[in-house]
């Protein structure tokens, strides 16, 4: 029996086995699809049967946002170190987390994928792209889960904060507006009410994740300055908020239309266009001065 050492691995030539099939890198991919595959399936849960138009729509209400961080994972995971072969600890922890996607609740998936995370992010001290790949997993979970249940507990302190910034631009350009609490009502008597829903943190969070995702992909290594793309995108997220927000308070018509209509539309894509804008400028400026 001879053996045959390679780059990746020791290979057995009579058995044909290698331990390169086992490296650290495969064990984290395969990890990573059975949570992307169990948040897909969670989504189109309970929708069977559904014709293709309908499973397209419902899959793109999850938004590009989060479908780019899985891609930009599966892709840091992809280009890690392929030599270093996998540990029982790696494996058997991989494991255990994902049998938390079985449990019954949706939130198991985002816990599993917290731990994931954590764990590239902990034990990978040499493999930066692996350590990206989790530091952009977290970023995930924070934005699908960790965030919500934060937010739930601030809401109320948050939205009277932001309802005080735009009664007093209402305030300052139409004489009679008044708000209290989350309320806002305008010299015609049209009024708006701020709930959770309608607050920047639901966008904001979502422009957090594309920075996290744009910067991690184009370099690894974190340095104070790219804080300042990231404050860029935070402060442009919520000033567009504002202004639609300030649009929805100035009569029925163009609460409907920037609410439920064509409006709402035209938000949706023009932020996600700018907030990617910014990302991708954010991230080019920081590989730059690497």
């Amino acid at each position: 029996m001879s053996l045959v050492i390679t780059q990746a691995g020791r290979t057995d030539s009579t058995r044909g086995w290698s331990r390169a099939d086992l490296s650290r890198r495969n064990i984290f991919i395969w990890g990573v699809i059975i949570l992307l595959s169990n948040d897909i399936l969670s989504t189109v849960k309970g929708m069977v049967p559904i014709s293709f138009a309908q499973l397209v729509s419902i899959l793109q209400s999850v938004g590009i946002f989060q479908y780019l961080a899985w891609y930009v994972i599966l892709r840091l995971l992809g280009s890690s170190d392929p030599i270093p072969v996998a540990r029982w600890r790696d494996f058997l922890i991989t494991a255990a987390l994902c049998l938390l996607v079985f449990l019954p609740t949706s939130r198991m998936i985002w816990v599993a994928a917290t731990g994931l995370a954590v764990y590239l992010w902990i034990f990978n001290l040499r493999d930066l792209k692996l350590r990206s790949a989790g530091i952009v997993l977290a970023a995930l979970s924070l934005q699908q889960l960790w965030g919500h249940i934060f937010f739930d507990l601030v809401a109320m302190p948050l939205l009277r904060a932001e309802t005080a910034v735009l009664g007093t631009m209402l305030e300052v350009s139409r004489a009679g507006t008044v708000w209290q609490d989350n309320l806002i009502i305008g010299p015609s008597g049209h009024g708006i009410v701020m709930y959770p829903g309608c607050s920047s943190f639901h966008n904001l969070s979502l422009a957090l994740l594309c920075w996290v995702t744009l910067t991690r992909l184009r370099h690894q290594n974190w340095r104070r300055r790219d804080l300042v793309p990231g404050g860029v995108i935070v402060g442009t997220m919520i000033l567009l908020n504002l202004a639609r927000l300030y649009l929805m308070a100035l009569d029925t018509d163009s609460y409907h239309y920037w609410h439920d209509g064509i409006g709402a539309e035209i938000f949706g894509v023009g932020a996600s266009v700018t907030i990617l804008l910014l990302g991708l400028w954010g991230a080019r400026a920081a590989k730059e001065r690497v």
